[in-house]
């Protein structure tokens, strides 16, 4: 583990903050060029690029504050637990990515329509970032040991150190790296997309191609990844389905229909 990775003075550069800062501005550079070959004004994505990060870190940081009730009662309610500032588990690490992703993904929507900006190829042009984004800030997330796995009997199993919840919760027992699997997966979904758009896919392809597969990748990831009791809704069997589980399922659903919506629509007009 490696939360902190130098200190400025009293300025503290931690891994997982600056694994954001890089994905966001990495991401908002290849979505403003993706979008400019396609007759969109970069300085759009821009905008709505940076609308995305303070709206997935408000969304992030609800969904995490609303599935853990009894930590939050101990801040005084939900308002006051939304502060940033208010305990030490919150700040970075209180956040559920799930819920960062339905807010973005209404508010960019909503924005592209406000400024008439078409839709389904700014979304395009955008969606393979997200997953670079992933793949980039689930290694801060390994680096920070938060996001961790259940018990792992397989060969590349991982121990935190004392003072981690993974320790706290399984001692020196190797568990899943459950952070990098998700950052895999991004790397895996970026790469897939960025070779698909080179095809010229009918509009809407893609960003329909990605919700599929990262509810997918969410749904893969989740088998191994260790929740709290407060975030499992209901059991199927042995398998617990948590909100992040039928968030996944949506976006699974979301992209395919809309997908084939959009094929049918488009070998309609040929």
């Amino acid at each position: 583990m490696h939360p902190v990775l130098f200190e400025v003075g009293s300025f503290k550069v931690t891994s997982y903050g600056l694994a954001l800062v890089v994905s966001f501005a990495l991401g908002i550079a290849i979505a403003a060029r993706r979008a400019e070959r396609r007759g969109i004004p970069p300085d759009r994505i821009v905008d709505v690029g940076i609308l995305i990060l303070l709206t997935s870190l408000v969304g992030s940081r609800l969904l995490w504050v609303l599935t853990h009730r009894e930590i939050v009662a101990s801040q005084g309610g939900v308002l006051a637990a939304m502060l940033p500032w208010s305990g030490e588990r919150y700040g970075l690490v209180g956040l559920s990515m799930q819920g960062g992703v339905a807010f973005a993904i209404a508010t960019a929507f909503a924005y592209l329509l406000w400024r008439r900006v078409p839709l389904l190829p700014a979304s395009d042009a955008m969606a393979p970032s997200v997953s670079l984004g992933e793949g980039i800030t689930r290694i801060g997330c390994f680096l920070n040991g938060c996001c961790h796995g259940l018990v792992c009997d397989w060969p590349w199993g991982v121990r935190f150190p004392a003072g981690s919840q993974a320790h706290a919760l399984f001692g020196d027992a190797p568990v899943h790296p459950a952070q990098l699997y998700a950052s895999l997966g991004g790397f895996a979904i970026f790469g897939a997309l960025s070779w698909a758009s080179r095809r010229n896919p009918f509009p809407g392809a893609i960003v329909c191609a990605w919700l599929a597969l990262f509810g997918v990748q969410r749904l893969v990831v989740d088998l191994f990844r260790y929740y709290e009791a407060s975030v499992t809704l209901f059991h199927v069997g042995r398998v617990p389905f948590t909100v992040n589980t039928v968030v996944a399922l949506a976006l699974c659903v979301a992209g395919v229909s809309g997908y084939a919506v959009l094929a049918s629509r488009a070998k309609r007009s040929r």
